[in-house]
């Protein structure tokens, strides 16, 4: 019996698709589950109210509307002051957008909005927040949860850029989500004070002596802390849960 031999069809050379397109198409891929979106719409709405706020208390530029107390004698604490809210209030309002699937799928409005992100405002926030916190009148803890709660903001924010400039994506999105749980610490931080002057509302009496000004300051200086760890550490398990899935298919 004679075998046929077929030709076999012509090779054609596929041209590969250009790899950093292709990776942020990749990373764009957000669940189209509802609980997905719902947190998505939930950053976003937290996010935009303190920006309203922050706005409406800061935009006069009148130092007696500060919430923040103000060292007699340092004219420029201020000005410095108005300079991290203003700029952190173009992180707070340009991060969320990140995390929309419609911005993430476009690889041009992706770099477009981070760029305003990172240099119009967390760059400059972070490093006016300095400033801000060795100024603080809340004492030397929360002065330090400051300095290192906007120490780590810049520094994600920096190796972030680096890593997208190296055309190191995935390295990317990692930095950019860390750095992102650490900007939503502008919101983090209302709620957890909120709860901790509100929790400890029944020691008031026994505890603080009725002293309410020594109790919020002890929600406050604590907070100062819990507004950013528990949103990097939240991050960086997930991060890693998820690579461990990746790697186990």
């Amino acid at each position: 019996m004679t075998q046929t031999l077929l030709p076999e069809p012509p090779q054609t050379t596929v041209r590969e698709a250009d790899p950093r397109d292709r990776i942020v198409a990749a990373m764009s891929k957000v669940p189209e589950r509802r609980r997905r979106r719902a947190r998505v719409v939930v950053v976003t709405v937290l996010s935009l109210l303190v920006v309203g706020y922050a706005l409406q208390r800061y935009g006069t530029l009148d130092p007696g509307a500060s919430q923040v107390g103000l060292r007699p004698g340092v004219p420029w604490q201020f000005p410095l002051l108005v300079a991290h809210i203003l700029t952190g209030s173009v992180a707070l309002a340009l991060g969320p957008l990140q995390l929309v699937r419609a911005v993430r799928r476009r690889p041009r409005a992706h770099r477009y909005v981070g760029r305003g992100y990172l240099f119009a405002g967390v760059f400059p926030a972070s490093v006016a927040g300095i400033g801000v916190a060795v100024l603080t009148t809340a004492g030397p803890v929360a002065a330090a949860g400051f300095v290192v709660g906007d120490v780590l903001w810049f520094t994600t924010a920096l190796l972030g850029y680096r890593a997208a400039r190296a055309r190191r994506y995935r390295d990317h999105e990692r930095w950019m989500l860390r750095n992102l749980a650490l900007t939503f610490a502008a919101v983090t931080f209302r709620v957890w004070l909120a709860l901790l002057v509100v929790g400890q509302l029944p020691l008031l009496g026994t505890v603080y002596g009725g002293d309410f000004g020594s109790l919020f300051h002890t929600g406050y200086v604590t907070t100062t802390w819990l507004a950013f760890l528990p949103n990097v550490l939240v991050v960086s398990w997930w991060l890693r849960s998820r690579g461990a899935s990746r790697r186990a298919r």
